[in-house]
């Protein structure tokens, strides 16, 4: 019996390899081109139904648009929403700013406060001087008191005067001209003794530094109070009225009751 040997090959399979099929991609190695400095070039071929179509332009544009929302178009209503919150802000600074302009063309500013410190008796007439008009002179310290948030302007202020049972028996100026807001200032009336026969209390309460007869006494003062606001300056005269009383007009003297008062005329 022969033996047989394996098939022959196909003519067409002699490397023993099939045709790669043509939907799969094939990888070609070309002859190499003239040398020159660097690498084999490749050429890669690609079926026809595996290329891919390149999408426009103005696809890549309106996927920008929504990936980025915020640049898309307000809507009406947020629009509206604007306005009436923007017309509400309005409306209540234009009625804070009427608010506030009423306020200082309206509300007056508040008196001064004052009080008495102290008085001195400046050249005590001596019991050897019998002159009828010799009269001492007078210092009395006061405290005033600004209660408002503005300044106060005194000058053309009248002056002061101090009374011994409605009888004038010094004159003299307020000195204070300027005083900021919210503050306090002591200031020293300089009074100088009036004219005519000076009052029996007035001398023994001189003379005698433990009489225990208290000596009544009132201080009068026409000033002229300006407080210039944010938009508008109160001009007004006022009358300051203070009753005290002090234990000696001597040495030692102290006050020991007072009442102030200070009234806007008008």
């Amino acid at each position: 019996m022969e033996e047989r040997g394996p098939p022959a090959a196909a003519a067409g399979d002699d490397d023993g390899n099939e045709d790669p099929p043509q939907s799969e991609m094939q990888l070609v190695l070309r002859p190499p081109p003239p040398p020159f400095p660097g690498a084999n070039t490749y050429v890669v071929q690609i079926p026809k139904d595996q290329i891919y179509r390149v999408p426009p332009p103005e696809n890549a544009l309106i996927v920008e648009r929504h990936r980025n929302p915020e640049n898309k178009k307000k809507s009406p209503c947020c629009t509206i929403r604007c306005l009436i919150i923007g017309a509400i802000v309005f409306s209540l600074c234009l009625i804070l700013f009427i608010t506030l302009l009423s306020l200082s063309l309206t509300v007056k500013p508040k008196e001064p406060k004052f009080s008495i410190s102290n008085v001195h008796v400046k050249n005590p007439k001596s019991k050897s001087d019998t002159g009828k008009n010799s009269h001492p002179g007078y210092e009395v310290s006061v405290k005033v008191n600004n209660p408002n948030g503005h300044g106060i302007n005194y000058e053309g202020s009248e002056g002061a005067s101090l009374l011994l049972k409605e009888k004038s028996i010094g004159k003299g100026k307020f000195p204070l001209k300027k005083q900021e807001k919210d503050s306090s200032a002591t200031v020293k009336l300089v009074l100088d003794g009036s004219k005519g026969a000076l009052p029996r209390e007035v001398e023994k309460s001189i003379e005698n530094t433990n009489s225990k007869m208290h000596l009544p006494l009132t201080l009068k003062m026409d000033l002229s109070v300006k407080v210039k606001g944010f938009i508008k300056t109160w001009k007004m005269e006022t009358e300051v009225e203070c009753h005290f009383q002090v234990s000696t007009l001597g040495k030692g003297t102290k006050v020991l009751q007072q009442k102030c008062e200070a009234k806007f005329k008008g």
